[in-house]
């Protein structure tokens, strides 16, 4: 299987990508948080490119940390570099496949892209509700500079995570998903940089929806039973707002969805195998 690392630069973006063998199917893979773009090597095969990339603050695709809190990151900004993409790499059609957070980019890209997308598949996507604490709290400054402080001893968050429990405002699961993250500091300050950096990314679903139905295509969001991070229940609300209540497949998993038992259970119903 061939396999290249490329970059491309838009302004102060830095986007490193992964592709993965040859064909005439194009499959845009976008990772979550903390995730390897090497999550999608499973999806090549006879006839298939896979471009992968990497989230920024994720392997080498960069932005300006000193930039963070008083400049994040922008839907229209991400729009121009992903265009550039698809210009060096000669790409007009494509299918679009991400996971967690590579699912808030993939809805901001959706409108703008409709017409050369073959199929869109998302897994546990986040960016389904803009309005949910975790993404309303990143736009608050107070939040932001809590974070900041964390940064420097990440520990500490797990007594307030602790609380949170006890009083009944975190779930189990979340609560070990935020412990995880606050064990070791280089993965907190990814977690805390790329929360305040993508603040400002917020799919439209007003314009999702419209997209969906002047140019219909595959839409597919595929749900853990069992996920405590982003429920099933989520995924049903943001379906019936634009207009797509049928998309939703839900398969007996946690959050962790690239392990081999699990690949097994989804990899039937990806539509652009």
């Amino acid at each position: 299987m061939t396999t290249n690392v490329n970059h491309i630069r838009s302004g102060r973006l830095l986007l490193e990508y992964f592709c993965y063998g040859e064909g005439t199917k194009t499959i845009i893979c976008l990772h979550g948080h903390g995730r390897p773009a090497s999550d999608f090597e499973f999806v090549t095969g006879e006839g298939r490119r896979v471009i992968s990339l990497n989230l920024f603050h994720h392997g080498n695709s960069t932005f300006p940390v000193d930039e963070i809190e008083e400049n994040p990151l922008r839907t229209s900004e991400f729009i121009e570099l992903f265009e550039q993409l698809l210009s060096v790499e000669k790409v007009t059609r494509f299918h679009l496949f991400a996971f967690s957070q590579g699912g808030r980019f993939s809805l901001c890209l959706l409108p703008f892209f409709i017409e050369r997308l073959e199929t869109v598949t998302l897994i546990s996507p986040d960016g389904m509700d803009n309005h949910s604490f975790y993404n309303w709290s990143s736009r608050q400054k107070w939040a932001r500079r809590l974070f900041r402080k964390f940064e420097n001893d990440p520990s500490r968050i797990a007594t307030y995570s602790s609380i949170a429990f006890r009083l009944k405002l975190m779930r189990p699961k979340v609560k070990a998903f935020v412990d995880e993250f606050s064990s070791n500091k280089n993965q907190f300050v990814r977690a805390s940089r790329t929360w305040r950096t993508f603040r400002l990314m917020q799919p439209d679903n007003s314009a999702i929806a419209i997209a969906l139905k002047t140019h219909p295509i595959p839409f597919l969001i595929i749900m853990g039973s069992y996920d405590q991070v982003i429920r099933p229940k989520q995924a049903y609300r943001f379906a019936k707002k634009i207009g797509m209540k049928d998309c939703v497949k839900e398969i007996p998993n946690g959050h962790h969805f690239f392990k081999t038992s699990s690949i097994n259970k989804f990899i039937p119903l990806l539509p652009f195998l």
